[in-house]
């Protein structure tokens, strides 16, 4: 069994959520905004894409649109925060998303203490409806994590990586060239030839390696069916999702998930 949150069912009419709770296990989830969580206190699992990382005390934990996580706990105090990717830096937000270690990192005290202190000051912007502090905050703590995990910066974000995480924030809707194209400010028929260029793959192979991605993720955790798992992921028509499903992985959808569930 998997859970699926949406914006508006767990940031509302807002776009940055902060939450200081006490957590007990749950099923694992997905969600289509950025989870930051700080661990306070406590102990157990966090288990994100099937990896299982100990939860300790100054812990703090990363997740993208595209992770699914789990948590195993007999009680946790747990800061929380939830965001959409546009409404911070995009420069550090594509560090933490693709150049981040691992899902987690461990804090010293005295880092651990000015996160929650600023995700505490936050969380009361956020009550306030005080958008301009809440920005700035929010960019603080991405910084400050940037800080921690040692990537400094070394200039603006080129145009396709805004590009990439333009995909990674809108994959499950439409996406087209010239979508990407906009958010980079480029035309089109340039961010396809420097795109290509950069990453070797075309915009669309590489759009549609992160849906596939996504929909062996949702076969493996969830109990969807194989026609909404395709939807879901991006794709348009079942039986071409089908067919290259097969082509790039050797399974059928169907089967896939089958051998998932017996080597489960």
């Amino acid at each position: 069994m998997i859970d699926r949150y949406t914006k508006l069912q767990k940031i509302k009419n807002k776009k940055i959520m902060v939450k200081e709770k006490h957590i007990l296990s749950y099923p694992t989830q997905w969600h289509e905004f950025y989870e930051i969580e700080l661990i306070i206190s406590g102990s157990g699992s966090y288990i994100i894409d099937g990896v299982e990382q100990r939860i300790e005390k100054n812990m703090l934990f990363f997740m993208t649109p595209v992770n699914f996580h789990k948590v195993i706990t007999n009680g946790s105090q747990v800061v929380t925060l939830m965001f959409m990717g546009e409404v911070c830096d995009s420069d550090m937000l594509y560090k933490l998303s693709s150049v981040f270690d691992s899902d987690s990192v461990m804090l010293s005290e005295e880092e651990a203490r000015y996160l929650a202190t600023v995700m505490h000051e936050l969380n009361i912007a956020c009550t306030e409806n005080d958008d301009a502090y809440s920005f700035h905050l929010l960019n603080s703590i991405l910084g400050k994590i940037c800080r921690i995990n040692k990537m400094h910066s070394h200039g603006c974000m080129s145009r396709v990586q805004k590009a990439m995480l333009y995909i990674q924030n809108h994959f499950r809707n439409e996406v087209e060239l010239s979508d990407i194209a906009a958010a980079a400010d480029v035309t089109p028929s340039y961010m396809s030839s420097i795109f290509s260029k950069e990453c070797g793959v075309s915009f669309k192979e590489y759009l549609s390696s992160i849906r596939y991605e996504y929909a062996k993720k949702l076969l493996e955790y969830s109990d969807m069916t194989v026609t909404d798992i395709c939807f879901e992921s991006g794709f348009c028509d079942y039986a071409n999702f089908e067919r290259h499903f097969k082509d790039r992985f050797s399974l059928s959808p169907r089967q896939y998930r089958k051998e998932c569930q017996n080597n489960g």
